[in-house]
C-alpha cells in the first residue's frame, strides 16, 4: 500500500493514519483532527480523504467562494481539451506526459505553481484504448513552456505526438455554491471562506437544508436529490425536472405523512 506514516493531534491525543499521503483513518470515538478548522495555508493535500470512526467520509478542499454547512458545495472547475502540438510522444511504460502550457491547458493559471494540478486528471480519449491517469506532481511552468507532469501509473500503449488529451483540475480545489450546471462534491462541515481550506463531508449521516417543505411526507419517499443552491428535495417521479438531478442520499430517520417539519437528517451518498 506504499509508505504509511502516523499523525498525532496534540490537542486531543487522537491518532490517525495517513496512507500514501492522502488518506487519514481516525478510529477514535471523539474525532478531533482539526475537522472543524479552516486555514489559508493547507495542512494536507487537496482531496485528502478522512474516514471517521463511525464510517463518515470527508475530503480536504479549497473554497473558490464562501460555502456553508447544511448546503452542498459544488466543483467550479471545468475541463480543457488539448489538441495539436500541446502533447508530446510517450512510450509504453512512461509515467510522465509533457504538455504545452497555453490557453488550452490553463497556462500559468493551472501549472504556474508547482503541484497545483496534483489530484487532477489527464485523459487521452483519441487512442484505440482510452488512457486515464491521475496527476501526482509537476514543477512550476510559465505560459509558452512545456511542463512535465508525473502521473499515477505507466502508459499501457504509446502516446503519439499531438494526441488529443483532456485535462481536469482537482475537483476539490474550487468549491462554491453552484447553479444549474454544477455537481455537488461534498457538504462543508463548517463555513469555509473564499481562499480558505477546510473539510467537506462526502458520505455518511449528516444534516442538509431542504429546499421545500414536506421532504419525506410522501409514502415511500426516501430518495433525495441536490438542487442548484446545494439544498435537497425529494425525488418526484411525476416531475420530469428531477429526472437528471444529482443523487444526494436518502432520508435517515422515520418520517410521517403530512408532516411538513420532517427533519432532514440524511445518509449522504456522494463518495464513500
Amino acid at each position: 500500500m506504499g509508505r504509511t506514516r502516523y499523525i498525532n493531534n496534540s490537542r486531543s491525543g487522537v491518532q490517525g493514519t495517513v496512507v500514501q499521503g492522502n488518506v487519514i483513518y481516525d478510529t477514535q470515538p471523539n474525532m478531533d483532527l482539526e475537522l472543524y478548522d479552516t486555514e489559508t495555508t493547507p495542512k494536507y493535500p487537496i482531496g485528502t480523504r478522512l474516514v471517521s470512526g463511525d464510517g463518515r467520509v470527508f475530503r480536504y478542499a479549497l473554497a473558490a467562494a464562501s460555502v456553508n454547512p447544511g448546503f452542498g458545495a459544488s466543483n467550479n472547475n471545468t475541463f480543457n481539451g488539448i489538441t495539436g502540438g500541446s502533447v508530446t510522444a510517450r512510450a509504453i511504460g512512461d509515467t510522465t506526459i509533457t504538455l504545452l502550457c497555453d490557453a488550452t491547458t490553463g497556462g500559468s493559471t493551472w501549472f504556474g505553481t508547482a503541484n497545483r494540478m496534483a489530484g487532477g486528471y489527464v485523459s487521452l480519449p483519441s487512442l484505440t484504448i482510452t488512457q486515464f491517469r491521475r496527476i501526482v506532481s509537476h514543477p512550476a511552468s510559465a505560459n509558452g513552456s512545456n511542463v512535465v507532469v508525473t502521473l499515477d501509473g505507466p502508459f499501457t500503449q504509446a502516446v503519439a505526438a499531438a494526441s488529443m488529451a483532456e485535462v481536469m483540475q482537482n475537483p476539490y480545489s474550487a468549491l462554491y455554491t453552484g447553479g444549474n450546471y454544477d455537481s455537488v462534491v461534498g457538504v462543508p462541515v463548517t463555513q469555509i471562506a473564499t481562499g480558505y481550506y477546510g473539510w467537506i463531508q462526502t458520505w455518511g449521516p449528516t444534516w442538509i437544508t431542504p429546499d421545500v417543505a414536506g421532504v419525506g411526507s410522501e409514502a415511500h419517499g426516501r430518495q433525495l436529490i441536490f438542487v442548484g443552491n446545494g439544498a435537497i428535495e425529494l425525488v418526484n417521479d411525476m416531475d420530469p425536472s428531477t429526472y437528471s438531478c444529482q443523487h444526494a442520499g436518502f432520508i435517515l430517520g422515520t418520517s410521517a405523512s403530512g408532516d411538513w417539519t420532517n427533519p432532514p437528517f440524511v445518509m449522504l451518498q456522494i463518495s464513500p
